[in-house]
């Protein structure tokens, strides 16, 4: 028996995922969001799907956790696929589960795109910094190269996020891309729902999320099992 619903935390790298489900556990999101969630989602189990093509969760386990559970938490990092070079989220061996519950819940945490590249590429500079020269230099001239001519056997990532992220627009066609694959999932489903929120200050400096966008498909043409 797999999950009944499956609630599918996604979002790129440094976005706000891990607060979004800590908030969501306390019970402290917004309560315009909270209202469009599962009641009890907040106990569900929690997966790091990402984990999967990391080599540190096989596509068996995944599995038979979902099967003992109602309802399921997956945290997934639409950037990581593209640091393993694949084309597309359907050649990522996690999102195969997505197929196998009643209904399916994305939440899409989505920080302006500039803004985040900027501030993930700001953070990564001041961290480089603080390295020694020695260090830098071995990993420019040495440890990087070494790790994508190893990636065929190691099965270690041959780009960073950060290398990603230097890329101008490029987490913007990312957020294209994972939207296009979330809305081709929609016939599948006898219920999906997507809600997009984006980081926001809320009193005193504090982290917080507000609901930009959210949308439902209430009646698929082949719901999940009927094909």
């Amino acid at each position: 028996m797999m999950p009944r619903h499956l609630l599918l935390i996604s979002g790129p790298s440094g976005g706000g995922k891990s607060t979004f489900i800590r908030q969501l556990a306390a019970g402290t999101l917004a309560p315009e969001i909270l209202a469009l969630l599962p009641t009890p989602c907040g106990n569900w189990p929690l997966v790091e799907a990402n984990n999967v093509l990391k080599g540190d969760l096989s596509r068996e386990s995944l599995f038979q956790t979902a099967t003992h559970a109602d309802g399921l938490l997956l945290h997934y990092d639409i950037v990581f696929i593209h640091c393993y070079r694949l084309k597309g989220y359907g050649d990522d061996p996690a999102m195969d589960l997505l197929k196998t519950a009643a209904s399916l819940q994305v939440v899409f945490v989505k920080p302006d795109a500039e803004v985040l590249q900027k501030q993930f590429l700001e953070r990564q500079g001041r961290n480089q910094k603080a390295k020694s020269q020695g260090s830098q230099l071995w990993g420019r001239l040495f440890r990087r190269p070494l790790r994508r001519i190893l990636a065929p056997w190691t099965g270690k990532p041959t780009l960073s996020t950060m290398e990603l992220y230097s890329r101008n627009k490029w987490l913007a066609g990312c957020y294209s891309q994972w939207e296009s694959f979330i809305h081709g999932l929609e016939p599948q489903y006898s219920e999906m729902k997507m809600i997009v929120v984006e980081p926001a200050s809320g009193a005193g400096g504090s982290e917080t999320f507000r609901l930009i966008m959210k949308s439902e498909n209430p009646s698929p043409t082949n719901p999940a099992g009927n094909e």
